[in-house]
């Protein structure tokens, strides 16, 4: 996992990361910055920290002088200036600006009504923001003091859980501006250059490495992948606006709800609670909506899983599975199915069976071959459970071609499994051409 401090690495002294862990709470990310440039208004330091890693800390809270003049946090701005960044990362994060309309510098020094002084969190943490005016602290920057209002609930809305990872931060051809296809090309870079240190050390198979080492090194560069991907990759977690029944209406409502929430000591609680009203009647409805668009357009396997949903069920509950060698409660899928094959499948005696190996088919695997089967495959297919995606091998195979070659040769020398290629340890590679590997 990738240290806090090297978050902000590239940006010298410009941005310091810190954990708070609050009393009987969870911790929070914060993070203080200064953004000021260096000699040109492209050269700014605070802008180099890893912030996409930062903003996606499960609680977050950004702080700072970000010398940025915008008319999303003020709207009496007369200008934009430095507010591209500061804007996308408002909007990609769905972070909450807590600033009101107050002006945050003061002085002769002062553009207008001046507010650049920033407080951003995550959704799902509360604050009470407000300036200190009579705080006399020499600056022509007004005192801003904040605290964190109550304690964490169950009812976060965004998983911890990491479902994949996301990748397209790598392609320089989604990106539009030459500055983001430069920052797209230098993430893919470090991305590589991660990946190869990670394998440098995992020897490159040959026709006659034994059953020990292809496991071994398939171990490894799954732990080399799965490295990478978590230090230089967004990670994919379950959230309301992963459903399929969310839409832009959600969207401009949550931000009414956010806007309502900073602007509590002006318009008032009451405001607040019909903006939440307003939301929740409007993601019931979308649910309901969504549901019944659902079942007017089912058709094939759909349908079995619409009658899932729609048929009257039975009371499933039973009773707890207590495996017979102990005492212990079995717990989980997992568990349950070892108990019961335990119990009702007892083992046979040991016998001499040894499966057969792969004879000489695996002869014919070269880069072509495994190049042209993962370029067959669908970059959304996702073969084992470790959440690698089609579309993320595609990309480690263009950087590591004979390691991942002598691999797959080995694995159908060895047998490890027909049409599928799976080692002890888990790691899958799969056949394209079916739709799904999850399930082998």
């Amino acid at each position: 996992m990738t240290e806090l401090k090297d978050l902000a690495r590239e940006s010298g002294n410009h941005v310091q990361v810190v954990e708070v862990t609050l009393p009987g709470g969870d911790a929070i990310v914060i993070a203080n910055t200064y953004d000021q440039h260096e000699g040109s208004e492209t050269n700014r330091p605070a802008q180099c920290a890893a912030w996409t890693e930062i903003a996606r800390h499960r609680r977050v809270i950004i702080a700072g002088d970000m010398n940025a003049h915008s008319k999303v946090w003020n709207p009496r701005a007369t200008r934009s200036r430095n507010h591209t960044f500061w804007e996308r990362l408002i909007e990609e994060e769905d972070l909450f600006v807590w600033n009101t309309e107050e002006a945050t510098r003061m002085g002769p020094g002062a553009e207008n009504h001046s507010i650049i002084d920033l407080t951003l969190s995550s959704p799902n943490i509360e604050l009470n923001w407000c300036l200190l005016r009579e705080e006399a602290t020499g600056s022509d920057h007004e005192l801003i003091a904040w605290e964190v209002l109550g304690t964490p609930g169950q009812g976060v809305d965004t998983s911890t859980e990491v479902m994949g990872w996301d990748i397209s931060g790598w392609d320089p051809a989604k990106e539009s501006e030459e500055e983001d296809k430069k920052k797209a090309r230098e993430r893919r870079e470090r991305a590589r250059r991660c990946y190869l240190a990670g394998v440098g050390r995992t020897p490159i198979l040959t026709d006659d490495s034994t059953k020990e080492e292809v496991t071994e090194a398939a171990g490894s560069l799954r732990e080399a992948m799965t490295v990478t991907l978590d230090e230089h990759a967004r990670k994919k977690r379950w959230c309301p606006r992963s459903k399929p029944w969310w839409c832009e209406e959600l969207k401009d409502l949550r931000k009414e709800l956010g806007r309502a929430r900073r602007k509590w000591r002006v318009v008032g609680m009451s405001q607040v609670k019909v903006a939440r009203r307003e939301f929740q009647r409007a993601i019931r409805k979308a649910k309901r909506d969504c549901w019944n668009r659902f079942l007017q357009e089912a058709d094939g396997n759909k349908v079995w899983t619409a009658a899932a949903y729609a048929t009257p069920r039975i009371d499933k509950t039973g009773q707890v599975l207590v495996r017979e060698d102990s005492t212990t409660v079995a717990e989980g899928h997992w568990e349950r199915e070892q108990a019961i094959l335990q119990a009702h499948f007892p083992q046979g005696p040991p016998g001499s069976f040894d499966p057969a190996a792969g004879g000489q088919a695996f002869e014919r695997v070269d880069s072509q071959l495994v190049g042209s089967l993962l370029k067959a495959a669908a970059n959304t297919s996702v073969p084992g459970d470790d959440q690698i995606s089609a579309e993320i091998m595609k990309v480690f195979w263009q950087w590591d071609q004979q390691r991942v070659t002598q691999l797959v040769r080995a694995c159908i020398r060895l047998g490890f499994h027909p049409g599928i290629w799976k080692t002890e340890k888990g790691v899958v590679i799969p056949k394209p051409g079916k739709p799904d590997y999850s399930k082998v």
